[in-house]
């Protein structure tokens, strides 16, 4: 039997567990105390930049570096992967849709 969404308590379950959750989370991560230090980084200074100017890099050497091939390759693995997984779920609508149109109506 599978339990129905509102009748069956599933939401007074969820609600629970996310209460339960969330004094997990307060208690493990308590709030900051008054005495607690803090320390400052100095700000860089010159030239130096965190985020460097265009076309100041080098090129790739290993297959891992940026740009380089294996990344590339992971990437194209990605979009592949994605682009199969929304196929198949437009091929299951489309599936789906046709068992409904193809049913007779009472």
């Amino acid at each position: 039997m599978v339990p129905t969404f509102y009748g069956g308590g599933v939401v007074r379950r969820l609600l629970a567990t996310l209460v339960v959750l969330l004094a997990l989370v307060s208690v493990a991560h308590p709030a900051t105390t008054a005495g607690a230090s803090t320390t400052t980084v100095p700000v860089d200074q010159g030239d130096r930049s965190v985020i460097p100017d265009p076309n100041t890099g080098r090129e790739p050497t290993d297959p891992g570096d940026r740009g380089g091939w294996a990344q590339l390759v992971l990437f194209g693995l990605m979009a592949a992967g994605c682009a199969v997984i929304f196929g198949r779920v437009l091929w299951a609508g489309h599936q789906r849709s046709r068992l409904n149109q193809a049913q007779p109506e009472d």
